[in-house]
């Protein structure tokens, strides 16, 4: 691992020979690891001096006695990506001298997977490793403030909630990262310096403006220059610097006044101005290089005394800091940097890139690829770019560095990228998985004109290239429910993929889609059960998940609620088992899963499932996402959180303002809107849709998603059209058994049931309701009954009287609020419930009648779904609120009650 690594991002930072004694600050990060603090947080704008603090304490932990262990990591722009990130993590924890060179090991192969690596999985056992170590160490993360990609956010949250006590993270940052520093602050377990610590006092000033920059300033101009720079270090360093040629000490002093800014730019005129000639060039000219060498400045700038030149620097405190003991590479202070290529672009504007472009070059005579290509593409030497890109693309993304390919290409000008029909195919994949289909689209195009014009490609390499493009476009056939579009382009991609490319996954599982779009469940079903042993094949654990998954819709649409969700669960232990827990796969899994719990009312664990899945899938993939955001509103929507779910509605509306959503999830959107009207009562918004909208043509009730349809049924019974809605309804039945989407089914059964209610035909509506029973109990349907409140109540209370489903309906009506269920609920349950302290969920009165059947916890947790700890929870609460002890006094009190048969 360490021959791929830049090693001088592990050392800490040299000190100057006489710093100013900080022992106020060095007292209060001793304290927070007294206290035992998870973090140290050192967060101020640049030049506070925060990393020569660190710097400092480090040396003096690693001086006493005894020594402790402590490592350091520098961070860079370049240190954007989860895998790289985590790779210099595990490389300089291995600089402790509390681990060896096997430590990390398991990491280690983790990371070179050529699977997606979700953080969790990676970080779960480097924590446990890290926990068996003899002694405490301290972690330094230096300029976090460079690294902006959430995934490291989330990861690095991760493993500050999870460390061991044998470990103490230390961030230096400009600003604050996005972490849970709230809850790290309520629990007592971080320490934190600010700006308004860091700043010198005037003490400290007067050391180091007398002392370490050896000039001899009167107590009035020392306290003048500290008021003005506010205590900042750099500030003063550079006032300090400037002072020492000048005559007039106090008129400097004096005008030496305003925001940073403006004094910023002040000093670096006269900073730069007293250089001689030389050195003026010499920074320039390396001004675009995040860290120097003799050789590479060399390179750069045509000179041959680099080393000396950059010694001399570092002896005049020219804002350049050693990395490394030998002093072979070094970098300049950020802030100076970025001024120094202020000036650069102000003063030589034609440099840049020509000093971009002779950067890449030596990094890639250097084998620094990745560095390379940065500095092509900050040149707009786009051919190299791509050049470079296309030639490591395979690699980096086997290795999961997904993110660093897509902060590349996005950099390059379609003109250039659409030259090269591989990077033309990645880009298209990305673009799709975020909405933007009609970019994805060009992106293909040209990737098919790039593979007639690109001549240097041999024919297994054409072919594999035209089958994951003709992957793609069949992703994007399923979005529009393009079913000849499907079919063909799934087809293509089965016939140029070999058997082992991943990207066969893909084509198979969609190719199932097809038959749901025409109106076939069981066919769609069977289509995704062998497109399972199709990625099987692959050895591509993350499409066997998708496959899996794709099945597991199957079975909620057959009405098989259960076995989806044993699917979503097995799903969910693979990922774990293969670093895939934190993928959106997973995400998609915990919302299928959640969907299906949510209509068997067990609403807290669907709401916790739903917010995990969301978090999972925002901003990686528009369609999973989208399911989430759906599922999060109806499972509101069920708990009568009406509100909150119209507001995960509207952010998923809002989204769909800028990117596409799959038809398969903007009907669902529009339909769930309607319903929260209804609900709430506002008939005026529900008729103005259906004034917009109108009743389908015959020939637009073959698809199955229409579930728009459905809800304009529902309007129409609440205008009270009743013989509209049940002339809709009628059609749409026909439509749900000719394709057994059983789930439909169940819903318009129920809804003409409610129908024929409203028009007094008792006989047509229990004929409805006992056949909606039938097909719901199986699958232990809760939700699709009771939230059609008052009314769906007085049938079931009907149905019990005419001995229907007698249990499950008993378990229904169980589940409506008891003012849904109106005087004549106990005498129609015919339940005595005057003993118990409170009525018995439908739930509980499911392992009831479990427990009646004679079976064990553990059965009962396998049978209904539920981890064994729920139904001990559900067991003890019902044995309370029947006032019993024990099983067998149980079942004889609820036979007593007339909660169970008796016999």
């Amino acid at each position: 691992m360490s021959g791929d690594l830049l090693q001088t991002k592990l050392f800490v930072p040299r000190l100057r020979p006489s710093l100013v004694p900080r022992l106020r600050l060095k007292e209060q990060l001793n304290q927070g690891l007294q206290l035992g603090h998870k973090l140290t947080l050192i967060s101020a704008p640049a030049g506070f001096g925060k990393t020569t603090l660190v710097s400092d304490w480090i040396q003096a932990m690693s001086e006493a006695t005894p020594p402790f262990a402590t490592v350091w990591l520098s961070l860079d722009e370049g240190d954007n990506d989860l895998v790289g990130f985590l790779t210099y993590l595990i490389a300089a924890l291995r600089h402790s001298e509390e681990t060896d060179s096997a430590f990390g090991q398991e990491v280690v192969a983790t990371l070179q997977s050529p699977q997606p690596l979700p953080a969790e999985a990676i970080l779960t056992p480097l924590i446990n490793e890290i926990a068996t170590l003899p002694e405490r160490i301290v972690l330094v993360l230096d300029d976090y403030h460079l690294i902006e990609a959430q995934p490291i956010h989330e990861a690095l949250g991760f493993f500050i909630e999870n460390s061991p006590p044998t470990l103490h993270l230390a961030i230096a940052t400009r600003e604050d990262p996005p972490l849970s520093l709230s809850r790290l602050r309520a629990r007592d377990q971080m320490t934190e310096l600010r700006a308004a610590d860091l700043r010198f006092t005037t003490s400290e000033a007067t050391d180091f403006l007398n002392q370490v920059m050896g000039l001899n300033l009167s107590a009035e101009n020392i306290a003048a220059l500290e008021s003005n720079t506010e205590g900042w270090i750099t500030g003063l360093q550079l006032a300090a610097i400037s002072l020492r040629g000048s005559e007039d000490v106090s008129g400097f002093i004096q005008a030496f006044t305003g925001s940073h800014r403006y004094v910023l730019d002040y000093l670096i005129e006269e900073v730069l101005g007293q250089q001689p000639e030389d050195v003026q060039k010499f920074l320039l000219q390396t001004a675009v290089l995040n860290r120097l060498s003799a050789p590479l400045c060399n390179f750069l700038t045509g000179r041959d005394d680099g080393q000396a030149m950059l010694e001399m620097l570092d002896r005049a405190n020219l804002f350049v800091i050693p990395l490394d003991g030998e002093r072979r590479w070094y970098r300049y202070h950020h802030l100076f940097a970025d001024l120094l290529q202020q000036r650069l672009r102000q003063t030589q504007p034609d440099w840049p890139p020509s000093l971009h472009r002779r950067a890449s070059e030596w990094y890639e005579q250097n084998e620094f690829i990745e560095e390379a290509i940065d500095h092509a593409l900050r040149s707009d030497s786009f051919e190299r770019a791509t050049n470079l890109i296309d030639a490591q693309a395979d690699a980096i993304w086997g290795h999961g560095g997904h993110s660093k390919l897509w902060r590349w290409l996005v950099k390059v000008p379609s003109e250039w990228l659409f030259r090269k029909p591989h990077l033309c195919i990645l880009h298209a994949w990305y673009l799709f998985s975020i909405g933007q289909l009609e970019t994805a689209e060009q992106s293909l195009q040209a990737a098919e004109q790039a593979l007639e014009q690109d001549k240097q490609l041999s024919d297994s390499e054409c072919e594999i290239l035209q089958g994951r493009l003709s992957a793609v476009r069949t992703m994007i056939a399923a979005w529009w429910e393009d079913v000849s579009g499907i079919i063909e382009h799934a087809n293509q991609a089965l016939k140029h993929l070999p058997k082992e490319d991943p990207w066969r996954g893909s084509a198979a599982t969609h190719l199932g889609d097809a038959y749901i779009f025409q109106n076939d469940i069981t066919a769609a079903h069977q289509a995704r059960l062998e497109a399972i042993e199709s990625c099987k094949v692959t050895g591509n654990t993350f499409w066997i998940m998708i496959a899996h998954l794709k099945a597991a819709t199957s079975l909620r649409d057959l009405g098989k609620l259960h076995q989806s969700i044993e699917i979503c669960r097995q799903q969910m232990e693979l990922a774990e088992a293969n670093g895939l827990s934190q993928t959106v796969a997973a995400g998609w899994a915990l919302a299928i899963w959640a969907n299906a719990l949510a209509e068997q009312n067990e609403l807290e664990e669907a709401l916790d499932l739903a917010a995990k899945s969301i978090e999972l899938t925002r901003g990686k993939d528009l369609a999973f996402f989208g399911y989430s955001q759906t599922i999060l509103a109806r499972t509101l929507f069920y708990q009568g959180d009406l509100s909150g779910a119209e507001s995960a509605l509207q952010k998923l509306e809002t989204i769909t303002q800028q990117q596409y959503l799959p038809l398969y999830l903007s009907e669902p959107l529009a339909a769930w809107k309607v319903r929260i009207w209804l609900t709430q009562n506002r008939l005026g918004a529900a008729a103005q849709w259906l004034e917009e909208h109108g009743p389908p043509a015959d020939d637009d009730l073959i698809s199955l998603q229409n579930y728009v349809d459905v809800v304009l049924a529902r309007v129409f019974l609440a205008q009270g059209r009743l013989d509209e809605a049940l002339k809709l309804l009628h059609r749409l039945l026909e439509v749900a058994e000719a394709g057994e989407h059983i789930a439909r089914v169940i819903e318009i059964l129920v809804l003409q049931a409610l129908a024929s209610q409203a028009e007094d035909d008792a006989t047509r509506a229990m004929t409805a309701l006992k056949r909606a029973l039938t097909l719901a109990e199986p699958g232990g349907y809760i939700r699709i009954f009771v939230d059609e409140g008052q009314p769906m109540a007085r049938l079931l209370q009907e149905a019990l009287k005419h001995g229907l489903a007698l249990a499950y309906v008993r378990r229904l009506l169980a589940a409506f609020p008891a003012e849904e269920l109106g005087q004549t609920a106990v005498s129609t349950t015919q339940v005595d419930q005057s003993d118990l302290i409170e009525p018995l969920s439908e739930r509980e009165l499911e392992i009831l009648q479990k427990i009646a059947e004679g079976l064990t916890n553990p059965e009962i947790a396998e049978r209904l779904y539920l981890s064994l700890n729920t139904v001990k929870v559900h067991t003890r609460n019902i044995y309370g609120k029947l006032g019993v002890h024990n099983r067998t006094q149980a079942v004889a009190k609820a036979r007593e009650l007339g909660l169970l048969p008796t016999f």
